[in-house]
């Protein structure tokens, strides 16, 4: 396979985790099998109009989210769906496509202009294929509901066999317990380090 150009991945969520596919017709429909899963699991006895609206403004939350992603060329989301101690895990990540690169310009040079200035940045081989793993953490946007940095980490990795550079980012994103460096986050971090372990091409 080493010649040949992979027509996709596969990776392992955690336990608990669900995705919803970026591109294509699919997406709406993931995100209310997402949302009638999160309604199911309301206390009992809550009044019908409460449900409803809990329903609206869940999918309301999930489908902007899954429009952002998709707008900066987000191929799929993941994201936690069942709670742990009664709470949902406040982090996602998201595998996206970046723009194809010139074929002249060599993978390392790319790969080190990619990381340069963004945070801690370490090579890391994914399924044979080297590429970079960045760490930093990331200001909350202006227009955010929240004041919460956020602890980013991402792995931009060069599509094997393919005839000019392209490339594949997966981002992973958490605000912890409002502390980015904090126990929380690091926990979480290695869940999803752990998660790129079981990344894999897939051809046809």
């Amino acid at each position: 396979m080493a010649d040949a150009t992979p027509i996709g991945y596969n990776l392992v969520p955690p336990p608990g985790w669900d995705s919803i596919p970026l591109q294509g017709e699919s997406m709406n429909d993931s995100i209310l099998k997402i949302v009638d899963r999160a309604v199911h699991e309301l206390p009992e006895g809550l009044p019908r109009d409460d449900v409803s609206k809990a329903r609206m403004e869940l999918f309301k939350r999930l489908r902007q989210a899954a429009q952002q992603a998709a707008k900066a060329h987000g191929l799929t989301l993941y994201l936690p769906v069942e709670r742990i101690h009664g709470a949902y895990v406040p982090a996602s990540f998201v595998v996206s496509e970046m723009l194809a690169g010139q074929a002249a310009a060599p993978a390392d040079e790319v790969l080190r202009l990619v990381g340069s200035g963004r945070g801690e940045c370490e090579q890391v081989d994914v399924d044979g294929a080297e590429g970079s793993r960045i760490d930093r953490v990331v200001p909350p946007p202006k227009d955010a509901e929240f004041d919460y940095a956020s602890r980013r980490v991402e792995y931009v990795i060069p599509v094997p066999g393919a005839p000019a550079l392209q490339w594949l980012t997966v981002t992973f994103s958490t605000v912890g317990d409002g502390h980015p460096d904090g126990e929380l986050s690091d926990i979480l971090v290695d869940v999803f380090d752990a998660v790129m372990t079981t990344f894999r091409w897939s051809y046809a």
